[in-house]
């Protein structure tokens, strides 16, 4: 894409169209930023602002070519400030964002849906960065809405399935897991993945493997490994979250080959601090969770959010936070009940991540009639693993009916940590 918007830069400038030239080279520039992990080599950063420059001063006032300008700005502005520090900037948070708002506004202007769709996926990127998890997700389902009538043409494709996959990411960290399925098995339907399974299915993986839908798992993780050994088992982070979702499924079920094995692909897919810090952070903590080890699962989580920002922001952010203070809360640290204050206020709204946090504050009280209420809430919000979860941990006759909605989803028994709950029975 870079290569030929350069090519076509060239071709509009010969020809006279200097409009045209500022659009392809803004483009261009646009390309670095938008799909910088697509690029076998990372384009040095004065390479795309000397192309920006050059469009800004051939931009003129045509519509498309100060919108397509003012898009390779905020995807500077964007990259500069993710950059520059490893959590949002008091400072450069609002300039980004007012960058990624004016290029919206501007190619709204000019009546393409593609160009409003790219805006709308940079604008999606600073909210996140700013850490305002529901608005980014508000702008991504407001994206896939502009690009679902739009024509079939190869660049809108291209927009529709990376705009599935963001959609589905963003609906995964407002824990939205029904509409991260919904929208996960529309990109995995996709014609035009079909031959790439290991991409296709893997948003569709985590989604179940959050959710707890142990038999899709197991089907869908299939096709993915199949098609990541023919592709010739290429590294990419973004493979890297349903690797771990796979082995942290075969982890709940017990299924210590399978375990390993997954655990495998998943250090040769994904070897970054993602892994590390981010969604690997968040898988560990509920398999250690599951198996009772709070103490591990809370050093697991260690860092604060705002120190390992760049890996749990958007998607992570609320489980990170949700699940580091249910292990303090297990764990008995002595912060516990200060990181349950600091949980509510960033995970509210979040209908998994809430109950998360609820049902670890209803621990910390011994409060069983509010632990249970987290039961429904699990069970609406789609979320079935949380929710025999919660069962287990709420003691008693309780736990027998956890113990058997675990087995029916074909999990392992789980090793409570010890709770007030158990004070209560004893």
């Amino acid at each position: 894409m870079y290569r030929l918007h350069r090519a076509a830069a060239d071709a509009a400038r010969r020809s006279g169209d200097t409009a045209g030239a500022a659009a392809d080279l803004a483009t261009a520039a646009t390309d670095a930023y938008r799909f910088s992990s697509k690029f076998v080599r990372k384009l040095p950063q004065e390479e795309a602002v000397a192309l920006i420059t050059q469009a800004r001063e051939l931009a003129g006032d045509d519509p498309a070519a100060q919108a397509a300008v003012a898009l390779a700005e905020a995807g500077r502005a964007l990259t500069d400030a993710i950059g520059a520090a490893q959590g949002p900037d008091d400072n450069a948070v609002p300039v980004t964002i007012a960058y990624a708002e004016r290029a919206v506004e501007l190619a709204h202007r000019t009546g393409d849906p593609i160009a409003e769709s790219a805006a709308l996926d940079t604008l999606t990127g600073a909210q996140s960065w700013a850490g305002d998890t529901f608005a980014a997700a508000d702008t991504a389902r407001r994206r896939i809405t502009l690009l679902s009538s739009t024509p079939d043409t190869t660049a809108g494709t291209h927009e529709l399935i990376e705009a599935l996959g963001e959609v589905t990411e963003a609906s995964l960290g407002t824990g939205d897991l029904p509409g991260a399925r919904r929208w996960a098995r529309q990109l995995a339907d996709h014609p035009l993945l079909a031959e790439v399974g290991h991409r296709a299915t893997g948003w569709l993986l985590v989604a179940d493997a959050l959710a707890g839908n142990v038999d899709e798992i197991l089907t869908g993780s299939v096709r993915f490994l199949d098609a990541w050994q023919r592709a010739g088992g290429p590294a990419r982070s973004v493979l890297g979250p349903p690797a771990a979702a796979v082995a942290t499924i075969h982890g709940l079920r017990d299924d210590q080959d399978s375990w390993r094995e997954w655990s495998t692909v998943l250090n040769q897919l994904d070897p970054s601090p993602g892994n590390t810090y981010g969604y690997g952070a968040v898988f560990d903590a509920m398999l250690l969770l599951h198996r009772g080890q709070a103490p591990q699962a809370l050093e697991r989580m260690a860092p604060e959010p705002g120190e390992v920002w760049q890996w749990v922001t958007w998607i992570w952010l609320h489980w990170y936070v949700a699940l580091r203070a249910e292990a303090a809360v297990l764990a008995g640290s002595p912060d516990a009940r200060d990181r349950l204050t600091e949980a509510r206020t960033v995970v509210a709204g979040n209908p998994v991540a809430g109950a998360i946090v609820e049902r670890a504050g209803a621990l910390l009280d011994g409060d069983r009639e509010a632990l249970l209420a987290t039961v429904d809430a699990f069970d609406a919000a789609g979320c079935r693993y949380q929710s025999a979860r919660t069962m287990v941990l709420a003691g008693g006759d309780h736990a027998e009916r956890g113990a058997t909605a675990l087995a029916d989803l074909g999990l392992a028994p789980m090793t409570p940590a010890p709770t007030p709950m158990m004070g209560l029975e004893r």
